[in-house]
Order: structure tokens, then C-alpha cells, then sequence
């Protein structure tokens, strides 16, 4: 009978299964030329995890992306980064696997080309790219020559140190750090790099392009730059007799805005170092001036200077106060060779922290707001000091710090991430994407 058991014979048996069954990704057979078509309508964060599934080497699929995205970086214990598009403010994330070691864990100190730059706790910096997973990195800044190394302490000679960044012996009768005599020397631990040293890193180009240099921005204290370059892995200070706030490369070379005001152009000279110039008038703002400045070049090629101001405001009928800060910004007139303050940025948006500060059109691609300053937090020493003394009462003002938006237009600062989205530490960065 059809279907029935043979009688008295045994069962056929059976074939065994696999114990696992190997998954065909049929994606990545496909040609190179489909890839591309399928890219073309996704997203970046969608290309990214597009680019993981394929398994093909991220540069080969992934387009430049003009438009600044925020790393939330992983910490010493987390596998994955978090890369956040704020395109229409939808807050789109994307999880890519953290750069071991340059990313687990450490504080990022610079943002240029699509590179990271980033600090252990040790102060040793390194580089990043969050989209392909490339990791290079920088010399010690203990090849400064003026530093000795004593175990775990870097001694900085401060006579030396003082003729160098003031281009001769004291008294240093207009320097408000130190007064007119500074101290013989400065001690350092390696752990203190990073908190009392670092402000920025900035880079010339992609350390894949074989040939490029960096910038240290050092903080207010010591206020002299120091450089390095790929055929010389060596630190070295530079001049600096009015201090250098931030920097940024742009058209070939580095430049530098001074606590004072002044834009300089850096150049390297005969013996490997770099020295500068000025390039502008000085900024219409006080000499002793408090408000944060960043340097930046508009689309159009102008330079910019954006002023923030942090501040304290009420905000109930008990007096309570929160943090909150109001942007300005400066616009050169190369012609007449005159700063230009500007009520409104139009239809442009600056990104900035402790990245290379960056100013793109929103006419060109959708999604960033236009006349609007993206910032993130940059005293990595103070929010340091704020995670190591941590108050749940000062979460709120916290996270504005860390990351959120100025509206020209509204006069007010919003928040672009949601809380449980932030982490406290490490601090989150701007970055502009690169598959180079």
C-alpha cells in the first residue's frame, strides 16, 4: 500500500543533516557596477552598514560624504563606536566595530580629512578612521626636545621653553599666564597629557597620502604650538609669543588664530621647523577676551571666526540655573582687510569642538539647518574633571555641554541627541567622513 511500512524490512535511513549550514552572501558576488547603483540610493549610514555585510573593503564602496557626522566613541570595555547622522534631524545611527586600540576607550583630541585623533590614558596619541577601520599613529610628543622623560613624568625645561615660545629672555611683561618670570620648570605625568596638554591635533592630510604633518594646539597654559611630520617623527615646538586657541589646514598650509585675535600662516622653514606670519588684521575683540574662538573658512574661501560664549540662565521662579552658551561670528573682508560681524550665517552651518572647525552650504546636500553653529564640548580637562566628581543634579547641563546646536535665528541652544544616546565619557566629536 502506497505509503505504508515495508514489511519486515528495515527502515531506509535517513540522511543526516549538517550540523550547520554555511550561509551564502549572494551580495557579495555582485559586480562592482551594481554595488555602485545600489549605493547610489542609500544613505551614508546605510552605505556603512551596506559595506559591512558585503565584506569588501569599505573605500572600494563608500562615496565621499561632504555633510559632518558625530562619533560617539566606545569605551575601554565597548566593541562598537556609534557614528550619528543629524541629517533632517532624524538622528540616524549606525554601529561600526571601534578601532582597537585607537578608539576603546580614548579621548578624541582632533577631527581632520576623516581621520580621528586620539589620546589614551597614557597621553600617547593615535589615528582613526571610524568608516574603514584604518589606525595609524603619531610620534610621542616625549621627542620634544625641551621635555626629559623621568619614568612616568615628562619635566619640561621652562627657561627654554619661555625664549622659544617668546623669541627671547623675560621679562614677559605682556603675558597673562605666567607673569613677566616663568617657572624654571613644568612637570607632567603621562596620564595629565591629555587633560593639561592636549587642546587639539590637526592634521595636513590623510596619513595614508605617505607625506603629512600635524599641528598639537596646546592649552592656554603653554599656548605654543609643536609640529611633526611623517619624515620627521619629532615633536618640536614653535613661536608663539601671543599663544595659539585653535588652528586649522587649509589650501596647503597650517593656520592659527591667537588668543589675541590674530590669524598667522605657518610655514617650515630650512631647518624642519615651522614659523608663522600674520595673515589678517587683528579680530574686533578685547585682548583679554574669555569667549572660546575658532578659526574656520567659509565656502566661499573667506575666513571666519566663530565666538562662543558659555553662560548660566534662570530658568524657573526658584532661581535655578542652567548652562547654556551664544555664538557670534566674524567674517573677513580680504578687500578692505576689516573683520565683519555678522547677525546671521544664512544658509551656511559651522561644526565645531574639537575637530578642525568646518563651514559647509546646506543648499547643497539635505538635512543639516542652516544658520546654525553644530558644537560639541572641547575642555576635555574641565569635562574630565566633571566625570571624575560626577553629580546626577548636573546631568541636564551636562549634555547640552557635550553636544548641541545655536540657532542664529531662535537665539537658543537645542539638543540634537537624546540622553540615554549619550554617553558621558568619552566626549563626542565631529567628524567628515573620507574612504581615504
Amino acid at each position: 500500500m502506497a505509503g505504508s511500512r515495508r514489511r519486515g524490512g528495515k527502515q531506509p535511513p535517513r540522511r543526516r543533516r549538517p550540523d550547520k549550514i554555511s550561509a551564502i552572501n549572494f551580495i557579495e558576488r555582485l559586480p562592482p557596477d551594481l554595488l555602485a547603483e545600489i549605493h547610489r540610493h542609500l544613505t551614508f549610514l546605510d552605505r556603512i552598514a551596506f559595506a559591512l555585510v558585503v565584506r569588501r573593503a569599505v573605500g572600494h564602496v563608500l562615496k565621499p560624504d561632504t555633510q559632518p557626522l558625530l562619533v560617539l566613541p566606545s569605551t575601554a570595555s565597548d566593541e562598537k563606536a556609534t557614528i550619528v547622522s543629524i541629517a533632517d534631524h532624524k538622528r540616524r545611527s549606525a554601529a561600526v566595530p571601534a578601532c582597537d586600540p585607537a578608539m576603546r576607550g580614548h579621548v578624541v583630541v582632533g577631527s581632520s580629512h576623516g581621520w580621528l585623533v586620539t589620546a589614551d590614558a597614557r597621553g600617547a596619541l593615535r589615528l582613526a578612521n571610524p568608516v574603514t577601520g584604518a589606525q595609524a599613529d603619531l610620534p610621542s610628543v616625549a621627542t620634544i626636545p625641551l621635555f626629559v622623560r623621568t619614568g612616568m613624568w615628562l619635566i619640561l625645561d621652562g627657561d627654554a621653553f619661555a625664549q622659544l615660545r617668546f623669541g627671547g629672555p623675560p621679562p614677559y611683561v605682556d603675558d597673562t599666564t605666567w607673569g613677566p618670570t616663568p617657572p624654571r620648570s613644568f612637570s607632567l605625568t603621562v596620564e595629565q597629557l591629555r587633560q593639561s596638554f592636549y587642546r587639539k591635533v590637526v592634521l595636513s592630510t590623510s596619513p595614508l597620502s605617505g607625506s603629512y604633518a600635524a599641528m598639537i594646539v596646546t592649552t592656554p597654559f603653554f599656548g605654543a604650538p609643536a609640529f611633526v611630520t611623517s619624515e620627521d617623527p619629532i615633536w618640536r615646538f614653535a613661536p608663539s609669543r601671543e599663544g595659539v586657541e585653535d588652528a586649522i589646514h587649509h589650501d596647503g598650509r597650517f593656520y592659527s588664530l591667537t588668543y589675541s585675535g590674530l590669524i598667522e600662516a605657518w610655514d617650515r622653514d630650512d631647518s624642519g621647523g615651522f614659523t608663522s606670519k600674520v595673515v589678517a588684521p587683528r579680530l574686533i575683540v578685547a585682548r583679554d577676551d574669555k569667549r572660546r574662538k575658532y578659526l574656520a573658512v567659509a565656502p566661499n574661501g573667506r575666513f571666519m571666526v566663530v565666538l562662543k560664549e558659555p553662560m548660566e540662565v534662570e530658568v524657573d521662579k526658584y532661581r535655578n540655573r542652567m548652562w547654556t552658551c551664544v555664538f557670534k561670528v566674524q567674517m573677513l573682508d580680504e578687500v578692505r582687510q576689516i573683520w565683519e560681524e555678522e547677525p546671521d550665517i544664512d544658509d551656511m552651518a559651522i561644526f565645531v569642538g574639537v575637530n578642525s572647525s568646518v563651514c559647509v552650504s546646506t543648499t547643497t546636500g539635505p538635512g543639516i539647518s542652516p544658520g546654525c553653529v553644530y558644537f560639541t564640548e572641547d575642555e576635555i580637562g574641565k569635562a574630565c574633571l566633571r566625570e571624575e566628581t560626577y553629580n546626577a543634579y548636573c546631568d541636564a547641563d551636562d549634555q547640552l555641554r557635550r553636544v548641541g546646536v545655536y540657532s542664529f535665528s531662535k537665539h537658543r541652544v537645542d539638543k540634537i541627541i537624546m540622553p540615554e544616546e549619550l554617553p558621558r565619557w568619552p566626549l563626542p566629536a565631529w567628524f567628515t567622513p573620507s574612504a581615504f
